[in-house]
């Protein structure tokens, strides 16, 4: 009846208006065709339930978590609300009732019901598959590495109802043939190819121009070194649009080629290692305590130090070290950078959490207070 139509109405427009895309990239050189991939892999897919799974599975850098958010963008919109992008599952889960949190945020964006009491982690398992059963759901599961992760969030097929898709990124394919998805159902995304690298790296470098002179064939060595993988040449482009000499140029292009290909921490610090004392300090703190968090508080305590950490924020930004959500102003980092960051920390003492300059783990945090 017309009541019911408004209501249908008013609540599939609310839902449209309210479920904004995700940025995917700034230049998204060779995404289209492998969302296409994806695409095709959940046509072809999908169990006796008539649920759809693909993993994909790759390094870091290589451009999972991109993908799936071009993917969320092209397919949410026929899901009538019932989706919810859950980033950096690694992360998250290891914080305070961290995996509890995540079943949360599920249960508010899926089920639509906030400030969900929940006691543990079973307790949510036997929440999510009661109620997401009867319901068509799309759910990306970002950055996993473990099976306890999946089993938290989609422990089963049947916890979801007909139509349902699921997609999981990971750099572990063991995760997802553990959690039964089959190989028919992993896609395994390539680094770009030459002509995309190339593109990708002149739209950092040169703002999308053409290189003159000794640069042309510099900016060649500088992409069959950077291997392919979409963050390495971000970051590198980057780093070299600041660089004003060719021997500059130069300089940095001998350090990539001494980095073996598979080490992209090693590549990145590239980056970090140009900035100067006060641009390291703040990357180093963003990336142990403020990723997820408004810059507002840190930006007073940095004032604090006289830091000077808008001028300094706006480097690591120009140099796509740190990002800034455009809507709520919070830090986000990919999370090869943040791991990039962490390792530093580490490596100032490995053994004695007393001289580090930063405690950003939990469990060394309360060891430490422990002692006497």
């Amino acid at each position: 009846d017309e009541a019911k139509l408004k209501r249908a109405v008013i609540e599939r427009v609310s839902t449209r208006l309210n479920k904004k895309p995700f940025e995917v990239a700034k230049h998204p050189v060779g995404i289209e065709t492998r969302v296409n991939d994806v695409k095709k892999m959940l046509e072809n897919g999908g169990n006796m339930n008539g649920v759809h799974v693909v993993g994909i599975h790759g390094m870091g850098g290589l451009g999972k978590t991109t993908i799936a958010k071009a993917v969320y963008n092209d397919l949410a919109e026929g899901f009538d609300g019932a989706t919810c992008f859950i980033s950096n599952v690694r992360e998250n889960a290891r914080q305070h009732n961290g995996l509890v949190n995540l079943q949360k945020q599920f249960i508010e964006d899926i089920l639509k019901e906030k400030n969900t009491s929940l006691c543990d982690v079973a307790q949510g398992k036997i929440v999510i598959k009661d109620r997401a059963s009867r319901k068509r759901v799309l759910l990306i599961l970002d950055d996993v590495d473990s099976v306890e992760q999946l089993d938290a969030l989609a422990g089963g097929r049947d916890w979801f109802g007909s139509g349902s898709v699921i997609i999981i990124t990971t750099r572990d394919e063991e995760v997802l043939l553990a959690d039964n998805v089959k190989q028919d159902e992993i896609y395994k995304p390539q680094e770009l190819n030459e002509d995309q690298s190339r593109e990708l790296f002149m739209l950092h470098a040169f703002n999308g121009q053409q290189p003159q002179g000794e640069y042309v064939q510099l900016s060649n060595q500088v992409v069959a070194a950077a291997g392919g993988l979409p963050l390495t040449l971000e970051v590198i482009g980057l780093l070299l649009s600041s660089k004003k000499n060719v021997q500059e140029w130069k300089d940095t292009l001998e350090k990539l080629k001494k980095i073996p290909p598979r080490e992209v921490q090693q590549r990145l610090k590239l980056s970090y290692d140009n900035l100067e004392d006060l641009e390291k300090k703040i990357f180093l703190d963003i990336s142990c305590f403020f990723i997820g968090k408004n810059r507002e508080n840190a930006t007073y305590m940095w004032e604090d130090c006289g830091w000077f950490p808008n001028a300094a924020v706006r480097i690591l930004v120009k140099r796509s070290l740190v990002k800034i959500d455009e809507g709520n102003q919070e830090f986000e980092m990919h999370d090869q950078i943040r791991d990039m960051g962490r390792a530093i920390v580490d490596d100032e003492c490995s053994r004695k959490l007393q001289k580090k300059s930063r405690l950003w783990n939990n469990q060394d945090s309360w060891d430490l207070l422990q002692r006497k």
